[in-house]
Parts: structure tokens; C-alpha cells; sequence
């Protein structure tokens, strides 16, 4: 679907677009790394896809978000839209009372101590023909924390995952509340107009097993919760 959508954003078919969403469980590989062992991938789903990077996980407990938006000509700018988003989801963070920042030369979004900070949220944007691909997961409670037990989060060793509920002195937000203030971060750091009106499912281009695409296994499922914001 993310191909679909941005050969349509490029072609001037729709407005930028992000999808904000759960996984069913499931491990995910970038194209030039090794596939995980047994302990790493616990018996979930594994997907090799053409993002760059090592290994992750997505799965209930985790918001992801699929940011389809184009950038200037020949896609110059990505840099400082993935500084943008990243810093949104900090602003989504600290409304909800927990402190997070980026951190230098590593992507992504922190939190904790500073001599031993842990990952809230990942982040990793292909680029294709000037049109945002893949996008960030921000992990929402401690479901999302334990699928990365026994795996090195994006290849780096040490680094442990936290999430929002476990920073958070108080009850969370609902996933659709907290969809909302993400879409609304994003607009605004990306300087684009947020348009609050969910899209209706049957006005994305179907998910079909024919489309090039992200190594998708037969009979895998879909993603749940599905939420589409317009961004303006």
C-alpha cells in the first residue's frame, strides 16, 4: 500500500498522507541484513523489506506511522523531515508528561537517564522519486517493550526499548487520542496543515498479493486499527 500511495503522491493523485497504525506481530529485516535467528524473531511472522537498517519489531502496543509526503525536488530535505518528526513525537511525549529527546548519531527517540537513555521510538525514511517510504513506531505500553526481548533493537547492543506507559506517572491516552496528537505533531513540525478528518479505508488503494513490494509473506495479516490523517 505504501508503494501505491507514493507513486499517487508523486503523480499529484493525493495530498500528502499519514498512516497511523498496529501490527499484528511481526519481526521486520532491512534489505542488506542478515535474516534473525529463532531466539530473535520468538516464532513471530519475519518479513524481509526494502528499508535500510537491521532488525525490529512492530506489534500491538506500538503506534507506527507511515508518513507519505513529498519533499523538494530530487528529495533533498529528508534530513531535516526526519529531525521534524522526530522531534514531534518528542513534543507528543513531553504532553503527556514524559521527557524524550533525539540523540546524536543515533535515530530515533530517547528517554531515561542520560548516562544509560532508552529507545521510546524508532525512525527510518526511504525516499523514492521525492516521496516519503516507511516512517517511525512509537512504543505506546509494555506489550511493545517485551516483543524486542531477546533482539538487539535496530542492530545496536545494549540498547533496551521503554515506552510511553512506563514513563508515565498516570493513565495513557487511548490509541485513537494518541493517533490524533501524533498526526497534529507531525503536521506542525513538518509546517503542514493537519486535516482532522480520518479517511475512510475504501478511498486507499487496495492491498493486493500482485503489488511489488515489501516482501510481504501469502496469508500474512493486515495491520490493525488503521487510522489515515491528510496533511495539508
Amino acid at each position: 500500500m505504501q508503494t501505491r500511495l507514493a507513486e499517487l503522491r508523486g503523480r499529484g493523485g493525493i495530498d500528502d498522507l499519514l498512516l497511523l497504525l498496529e501490527h499484528p506481530p511481526v519481526v521486520t529485516v532491512g534489505r542488506n541484513a542478515p535474516m534473525p535467528s529463532a531466539s530473535e524473531s520468538g516464532g513471530r511472522s519475519v518479513v524481509r523489506t526494502d528499508r535500510g537498517g537491521d532488525v525490529t519489531y512492530h506489534g500491538p502496543g506500538q503506534l507506527v506511522g507511515y508518513p507519505t509526503c513529498r519533499l523538494p525536488a530530487r528529495g533533498r530535505g529528508v534530513r531535516s523531515f526526519v529531525a521534524a518528526v522526530e522531534h514531534a513525537l518528542c513534543d507528543v511525549a513531553l504532553s503527556l508528561g514524559v521527557a524524550a529527546t533525539p540523540r546524536p548519531g543515533y535515530p530515533g527517540v530517547w528517554a531515561g537517564p542520560r548516562d544509560a537513555p532508552r529507545k521510546l521510538a524508532s525512525i527510518g525514511l526511504g525516499i523514492r522519486r521525492a516521496v516519503t517510504l516507511h516512517g517511525f513506531a512509537l512504543n505506546v505500553d509494555e506489550r511493545a517493550e517485551r516483543g524486542f526481548d531477546g533482539m538487539e533493537p535496530c542492530g545496536l547492543v545494549g540498547v533496551k526499548v521503554t515506552s510511553l506507559a512506563s514513563l508515565r506517572a498516570g493513565p495513557m491516552p487511548g490509541l485513537d487520542a494518541l493517533a490524533a496528537r501524533v498526526a497534529r505533531g507531525v503536521a506542525v513540525r513538518t509546517e503542514r496543515r493537519w486535516v482532522p478528518r480520518p479517511l475512510d479505508p475504501a478511498e486507499l488503494p487496495a492491498d493486493d498479493a500482485s503489488s511489488d513490494g515489501d516482501g510481504r509473506s501469502d496469508g500474512e495479516e493486515s495491520a490493525q486499527q488503521s487510522r489515515a490523517f491528510l496533511l495539508g
